[in-house]
């Protein structure tokens, strides 16, 4: 039994699209959509056209995470085989979720696998996965394409964006869902850093295609102390003290905090109110996530089904 996980928020830009080529797969499933607080059609158009979809309007936006965490527990309650989680802004070939299925079959130590991302033309590779599977395949995806090699079954990685995961339950068991510390962007690094901790195997599986309009792009550093600076920083350091994979606990963050506020009282000697501020404001978030972050890891840490 497959259930697919997909949230939407105000997605009839894609949504049709991506709810037909659900409706044209090779293998049938449970789509549950959970709906962060639409305010275009989204969630009129799932009630009279796509009556078989499971639907869970939120009275506000969680977040991508948290959303995804109620497709899955309820998908846990059905006993599922794997779950599928896939963006609104994608569209599945027939057979993608039947191939994935048979490989996972024959590969339990994965914990999550991919199809090949493409653009939403199909004609090229989405952007950031064309990035990352170059720095983490160990140039043997992109060398056995072009030399004319049979490609493997799967390409180990040790990170995949979450925009079409199959899960096995066994994940979810062992993993859980997303943590709810990420609100939007991180969860799903986080997410794999805890998959390789408690070890399973993260892959991508050519021969299995989903179209991707996604508008990531990477990241560019933001101006020193800007609004956007401050946001890549408290997302910066969720990645790294909520990493699981890595010994850090309360003794680095408060050294952290401190050098943070050694920095600021320096900037202070000098007049510089600027860095003062800007220091301080960066001591003070980390401050603020301090606790939050070593419930996090304590959660983590543990094989359970956390956040379901």
């Amino acid at each position: 039994m497959v259930f697919v996980i997909i949230v939407t928020y105000n997605g009839m830009k894609w949504l049709p699209n991506c709810l037909e080529s659900l409706a044209n797969s090779t293998l049938p499933s449970t789509i549950v959509v959970i709906d962060n607080n639409s305010t275009d059609a989204t969630v009129s158009y799932i009630k009279e056209h796509r009556k078989n979809v499971v639907l869970f309007e939120q009275p506000t936006n969680l977040g991508f995470g948290a959303a995804n965490n109620i497709g899955m527990h309820y998908a846990l309650q059905h006993n599922p085989d794997y779950v599928f989680l896939l963006n609104q802004d994608t569209k599945l070939e027939a057979d993608a979720i039947e191939k994935l299925i048979a490989v996972a079959s024959r590969n339990p130590e994965y914990g999550i696998l991919s199809p090949i991302q493409l653009d939403y033309s199909g004609d090229l590779l989405e952007d950031c996965f064309y990035f990352f599977m170059a720095e983490q395949a160990d140039k043997s995806f992109y060398s056995d394409a072009v030399l004319g090699k049979d490609l493997k079954e799967i390409y180990e990685l040790r990170f995949v964006q979450a925009a079409s995961w199959l899960l096995p339950k066994n994940t979810l068991l062992t993993v859980g869902g997303f943590d709810p510390i990420f609100y939007h962007y991180g969860e799903d690094n986080n997410y794999c850093y805890r998959t390789l901790y408690h070890g399973l195997k993260i892959g991508v599986c050519p021969g299995t295609y989903v179209r991707h309009d996604s508008t990531a792009k990477l990241a560019v550093e933001a101006p020193l102390f800007s609004e956007k600076y401050f946001k890549d920083y408290q997302l910066s350091i969720l990645h790294k003290y909520c990493n699981i994979s890595m010994n850090l606990g309360e003794q680095e963050i408060l050294f952290e905090i401190r050098k943070n506020q050694i920095s600021s009282f320096k900037a202070l000697l000098k007049c510089n109110l600027v860095q003062f501020k800007g220091y301080s404001k960066k001591a003070m978030i980390l401050k603020n996530y301090k606790e939050s972050i070593l419930l996090s890891r304590k959660n983590n840490l543990e094989k359970r089904a956390n956040y379901l």
